[in-house]
């Protein structure tokens, strides 16, 4: 039998690919950018420019999730 797949359904495989790009980005891509920028002198607009790497990561995340539910 085939196994059909509706649109916007999530198997178990499709969760358990959330969860672990969930831990990835919250555990380890965001702590290790802040630790990065923070530790870096910049200054004016370099400064701002990498502060916004933490915000952008944060919203790719969200994509990459909604992408994934609603695929």
């Amino acid at each position: 039998m085939k196994c059909i797949e509706k649109k916007g359904q999530l198997n178990v495989a499709n969760i358990i690919g959330l969860v672990v790009a969930i831990i990835l980005v919250v555990a380890v891509l965001i702590p290790v950018t802040n630790d990065v920028v923070t530790n870096q002198a910049f200054t004016g607009t370099t400064q701002t420019i990498t502060d916004l790497f933490i915000v952008l990561e944060a919203v790719a995340g969200l994509v990459l999730i909604a992408a994934a539910i609603l695929r």
